[in-house]
């Protein structure tokens, strides 16, 4: 009993500590943000289709808005880095979003992940269906081998 209390005691110190750490993440986060605006803003705008794929997938295990982010997160990175190594600054971001080409590329990228994953299910079970259609023909071959080396006996079935 009194190991219960203490385990309990620990875990009560432990969730305070993890409290602690969660305010101050959410500090640094909040301070950081006016210096980091320009990222900010491009993120925001430019992963808006993964968001959206976050928000609309219902599946069991919600993996469209890791397939659209991937794709999506590769489309806005090259503007990014170049949003970062080029000043950094709200009116380089504007110009990055007010240009056509930088969009297409963003929301292209998201729409190629949307068609990998609507696309992969498919395929997969047609693979998947051959492949198991190949092991039905190898194990039916093997067994009229077996029928020519041992008789027809081998192929009989037993009831026990």
């Amino acid at each position: 009993m009194a190991a219960k209390q203490q385990a309990k005691a620990r875990g009560g110190q432990q969730r305070t500590q993890g409290g602690g750490m969660r305010w101050i993440m959410m500090l640094a986060v909040t301070a950081a943000v006016p210096f980091s605006l320009p990222t900010i803003l491009l993120l925001f705008v430019g992963l808006l289709p993964t968001l959206v794929a976050a928000l609309v997938d219902r599946g069991p295990n919600r993996y469209a808005w890791l397939c659209v982010g991937g794709l999506n997160l590769s489309g806005v990175a090259p503007f990014l880095f170049g949003l970062w190594f080029s000043g950094h600054s709200m009116s380089a971001a504007l110009d990055i979003l007010f240009d056509v080409f930088p969009l297409i590329v963003m929301y292209g990228s998201a729409a190629i992940g949307w068609l990998l994953y609507r696309a992969m299910p498919p395929v997969v079970g047609a693979l998947l269906a051959l492949r198991a259609q190949r092991r039905v023909t190898v194990l039916r071959n093997e067994q009229r081998r077996l029928v020519e080396a041992w008789g027809e006996d081998v192929a009989e079935e037993e009831v026990g």
